[in-house]
């Protein structure tokens, strides 16, 4: 007989901000996830703090129904932008108003069906929650966030006193994004590039389209890479990780 807990209804999982965690990166740039996943599934997504307005890149798995304690002025306008449709990354992007991502995988934001999103078949049975309980698979249940306009390589999203530049990084999806901040030397790179298990035999994946987009990171000025998963990394363990995929290392 397992000791494992039965399985947990998605909806009442989903609760206030105290389920988040909060760690500073840089001045006005904070990394958030969510303290109910074992650290091992946590996915990272960022708040990013602009004169004018405040920039959420990415959502997490959407187990909190507000950002508003995390935002030393709420009332800002807030604007969102999806590095790419895969379940653990799409949560929360319907708490901003305005959301940005690629067209490519537009179709999935405005319709997050499980199978869309790819969380079945890959949660069915795992065990992700703390205390190694797993999720009911027909309870998974995410907001929908249409995308409110298109982005692609090159676009700037100004938040004032700040520009955040898009590239187009397809790979791990067709519609992956990075963010570069240039003026903290930030690279928002979420499943593009991370010290942990590349999945590129997946849906929509494509491992020679991830090499050419690690080429085009390489080519940017960035000094820190700020991964969906895992840790934060400095630009020479970013440059480790990739020689190490390039290699053949999935597991670097």
């Amino acid at each position: 007989m397992s000791d494992r807990p039965g399985p947990k209804i998605w909806g009442r999982l989903v609760r206030g901000p105290d389920m988040l965690i909060a760690e500073p990166v840089a001045p006005g740039v904070t990394r958030l996830s969510e303290a109910i996943l074992t650290p091992p599934e946590r996915s990272y997504f960022y708040l990013v703090e602009g004169r004018d307005r405040d920039c959420l890149i990415d959502g997490g798995w959407g187990f909190s129904r507000s950002l508003d304690k995390l935002r030393p002025h709420p009332g800002k306008p807030l604007v969102a932008i999806a590095t790419h449709s895969h379940f653990d990354h799409i949560g929360m992007l319907h708490l901003a108003p305005e959301r940005l991502g690629h067209r490519a995988e537009a179709s999935v934001f405005a319709d997050p069906d499980p199978l869309r999103t790819q969380a079945l078949p890959f949660l069915a049975d795992r065990p992700v929650l703390v205390g190694h309980a797993c999720l009911q698979a027909d309870s998974i249940e995410q907001q929908p966030c249409p995308l409110t306009g298109m982005v692609d390589e090159g676009a700037a999203v100004d938040l004032g006193g700040g520009v955040l530049r898009v590239l187009h990084t397809p790979g791990h999806s067709p519609g992956s994004l990075s963010i570069l901040c240039e003026r903290l030397g930030l690279l928002f790179c979420a499943d593009t590039l991370h010290d942990g298990y590349v999945y590129d035999a997946i849906p929509g994946a494509d491992r020679a389209a991830l090499l050419r987009s690690h080429g085009r990171l390489r080519e940017t000025g960035f000094a820190i890479a700020c991964p969906g998963h895992g840790a934060v990394l400095d630009r020479a363990a970013a440059v480790e990780v990739m020689d190490g995929y390039r290699s053949g290392n999935r597991i670097v």
